[in-house]
């Protein structure tokens, strides 16, 4: 994210979502009956002030499907494509400088807009929702570490959702290129039974000012779901943003 006044930035994020099983709590019923999701997000940014911004994020499905027991012994395969819900932010931030080491606190409200449709199997909620989340980052000339929670409320009597996670990386500089690789710990809890705990390796590349890439590998090595929805997956994301 730009952090300078009247900047702005664009980002692409192609994600992969595999889930290879069907659960009923950690139990799983159906080995096999996959989940697998496709999508790109479009996601921009505009910065007022270094520490006031607006981000808005709109995915797109370019592919989506998922397997069900038919109840005659086989599979019913479900699938879903479109526009998702959009997800609008207003990060406020407070920088701080320490001697070799600087940072940032974050509080950032979210809206949640329904765009997605009201079909059998759709991806997203397709349910208004109103979020908040909190962060802290830090770093010296070497490492970097980050932690942060967040809720999430829904109409239409969607699940209530909270989360948190927990980064340590190193900064690297090869060449004239510069950039992260960290270790995430992400865990998602909503208040009807899931439970998600996936880790995983995220490498972050300055090519120049004002182009940037990012890779991502995550594997969920803890699932739990309410009945009979799918689970032990991984997520890989890679995309390329550019600042100004």
């Amino acid at each position: 994210m730009p952090r300078w006044d009247h900047g702005w930035g664009v980002q692409l994020v192609q994600e992969l979502r595999r889930d290879s099983d069907l659960l009923s709590g950690s139990e799983i019923m159906g080995e096999g009956f996959s989940e697998n999701v496709d999508i790109l997000h479009l996601e921009g940014v505009y910065t007022w002030d270094k520490s006031i911004r607006m981000t808005a994020k709109l995915p797109f499905i370019m592919d989506a499907s998922r397997e069900l027991p038919d109840g005659n012994g086989g599979k019913l395969t479900q699938s879903d494509k479109g526009i998702g819900d959009a997800t609008l932010a207003l990060p406020l931030k407070k920088y701080f400088n320490l001697d070799g080491r600087s940072g940032s606190w974050t509080l950032a409200p979210q809206l949640r807009v329904p765009l997605s449709g009201d079909d059998e199997y759709e991806v997203y909620d397709g349910a208004w929702g109103a979020g908040l989340s909190a962060g802290y980052e830090t770093e010296t000339y070497n490492y970097l570490f980050s932690a942060g929670i967040g809720a999430w409320t829904f109409g239409d009597d969607e699940p209530f959702q909270a989360s948190a996670h927990v980064d340590l990386g190193l900064n690297f500089r090869i060449f004239k290129t510069s950039g992260h690789i960290k270790w995430e710990t992400d865990f998602v809890y909503e208040d009807d039974g899931l439970e998600r705990l996936l880790i995983g390796p995220h490498v972050y590349f300055r090519i120049n000012d004002e182009f940037h890439a990012q890779v991502m590998y995550k594997k969920e090595v803890h699932s739990r779901r309410n009945a009979l929805d799918h689970g032990n997956g991984k997520v890989i994301r890679f995309g390329i943003a550019f600042v100004y």
